[in-house]
């Protein structure tokens, strides 16, 4: 394998996961890998955060489902600060933890707490995507409509404003379920890239020899991505589309890490290949099958 470049969306991807590929030494040494700080995370601090808290605090849900990591680490911030923090955790200990995946299980596992993967158990081909979500509380509404259970299962699931833009707000109307999307965090581009050693690698592009590769890790990325590109690097993006704008970075191929991310891309006329698995190791093992 020739020396390539790996750009991805997400500055928490380190050279790790990709030595986690079971890929010789020999190619991991051509390997570069470029992970763009694209997005800052800003908490939400509102009414709904405080209620769904005093709820939580009371024993009224059943269940907490995290779509994220970033779901996670917001919830548990935010958590310590309410006055009856140790009231909450308590009643977290009680409840049902589904995450949408291995990493988002992995980080929640940090803050103590055991989870299952929810998906429909008909799936065998897992690929940790929100319609698995989907499924999974469709199945749980048929299981309740059939068992007539005392009380209507309650569930939390700690949000980004961003999932309704990214066309992932689940509308499904439930009658033997109770779902509470609540919005606690919102995601916005990087005012700040400027002092990036890692968007300097990115500008040095156009004069590199070697092939570039770029991954979209979510849709708020992918509108992030161009939205830094338009408003603080007008000299590769001047009168460009954002198709032209990836040509004149010299990217060869672009992954796109799931449907939603797919959608987004669509919007935006530009080719790319989808990873079979939903996640940042599915989208980098499919882009490393795409190179050899």
């Amino acid at each position: 394998m020739e020396k390539i470049i790996i750009v991805i969306t997400n500055e928490g991807v380190l050279m790790n996961d990709i030595q986690n590929q079971n890929i010789d030494q020999v190619h991991i040494d051509k390997i570069e890998l470029i992970a763009l700080p694209t997005m800052s995370v800003n908490k939400i601090e509102s009414k709904e955060v405080r209620e769904c808290f005093k709820r939580l605090s009371k024993g009224l849900y059943n269940y907490c489902i995290f779509l994220s990591s970033n779901a996670v680490k917001i919830f548990f911030e935010m958590a310590k600060n309410e006055h009856n923090y140790e009231r909450i955790i308590k009643e977290l200990n009680k409840i049902n933890m589904i995450v949408i995946g291995p990493k988002t299980k992995k980080i929640l596992r940090g803050y103590g707490f055991d989870s299952k993967i929810g998906s429909s158990t008909n799936i065998i081909d897992k690929k940790y995507s929100s319609s698995e979500i989907i499924e999974f509380l469709e199945t749980l509404e048929r299981e309740c409509k059939t068992k007539h259970p005392k009380e209507i299962p309650k569930i939390l699931m700690p949000r980004s404003a961003e999932s309704v833009k990214s066309n992932n707000y689940i509308n499904t109307k439930f009658k033997y379920i109770i779902l509470d999307q609540v919005f606690f965090y919102e995601t916005r581009e990087n005012k700040n890239v400027s002092n990036s050693e890692e968007w300097k690698k990115l500008m040095e592009l156009p004069n590199r020899v070697e092939k570039a590769y770029l991954i979209f890790t979510s849709p708020s990325t992918v509108r992030s991505f161009f939205k830094i590109i338009y408003h603080q690097f007008s000299q590769i993006s001047d009168r460009k589309s954002e198709r032209e704008v990836l040509q004149a970075l010299n990217i060869n191929k672009v992954v796109s890490i799931g449907p939603k991310t797919s959608f987004e891309l669509n919007k935006n006329k530009i080719n790319f290949t989808e990873s079979s698995e939903y996640t940042i190791d599915g989208a980098l093992d499919s882009l490393l099958r795409l190179i050899k």
